[in-house]
């Protein structure tokens, strides 16, 4: 029972490092033994001493081949009992096994591998208001969007954060990324095109030139090249505002 509850823990762990990647366990080990707990594979106090060893670095310090050396180890640096050092030690040699650590350093920036070879697709879709005072107009332009990723992308500052952070971040993921910055772009490029002159009303139908030279843009600033959009605006119809005192 011990030694398949021993492996249960270690399977959970390996969940939440391919997911996360392999420094989440020393960076957030208190979210570790929330999901130990939460997933009902470790009992209380073994979860909670699993926290004390990553707490103190006991992964980071420890190649984790040998049981016996590492259960000495977690009985010096955390100040367990042998039972419990013995069974942590089991539990951590079998998550960092040589099949483990070979499957890591394979998923090790995959995700980015299979980003950049393929085109990043996704649709956008604008919204402004103008106002000149007596009325508004709602301004909507959609448009369905495809660029190509180039090598440049890997220099990214903020991709690069998060590849230092999970270097297992998942391709869906880093394309979620780059779609909300230039969703955010987009959005704010629309907004000024709309409401650039209080006297006359935006053309919104006439946005797509506007939209090709921002996208060009966008794409020079960060690492893709500009391949197809294509899009269609509208706006509804005036909309006068009534004041106090108007009958």
């Amino acid at each position: 029972m011990v030694e398949q509850a021993t492996e249960h823990i270690a399977d959970t762990l390996k969940g939440i490092v391919n997911q996360n990647g392999p420094k989440y366990l020393t960076d957030e080990p208190y979210l570790v033994y929330t999901e130990l707990i939460e997933s009902g594979d470790a009992d209380k106090k073994t979860a909670a001493a699993l926290l004390h060893c990553l707490v103190n670095g006991v992964i980071e310090d420890t190649k984790c081949d040998d049981a016996e050396l590492l259960s000495g180890v977690i009985r010096r640096e955390c100040s367990l009992n042998k039972r419990m050092a013995d069974r942590l030690s089991r539990i951590l040699v079998t998550l960092c096994s040589g099949e483990n650590k070979k499957e890591w350093k394979d998923k090790d920036r995959e995700g980015l591998k299979q980003f950049l070879k393929e085109d990043f697709a996704c649709t956008w879709q604008g919204f402004a208001v103008w106002d000149e005072g007596n009325g508004t107009v709602d301004c909507h332009y959609e448009a369905t969007i495809v660029l190509a990723p180039t090598d440049a992308i890997s220099e990214d500052k903020e991709l690069a954060q998060c590849l230092k952070k999970n270097p297992f971040m998942t391709k869906d993921a880093i394309h979620g990324l780059f779609a909300k910055r230039l969703k955010d772009y987009l959005d704010y490029e629309f907004e000024e095109y709309c409401t650039e002159d209080d006297y006359y009303q935006p053309v919104v139908e006439d946005f797509g030139d506007n939209l090709e030279y921002n996208l060009a843009k966008w794409c020079n600033d960060n690492g893709f090249e500009f391949v197809s959009f294509e899009g269609a605006g509208d706006d509804g119809e005036y909309e006068p505002k009534f004041r106090k005192g108007w009958y």
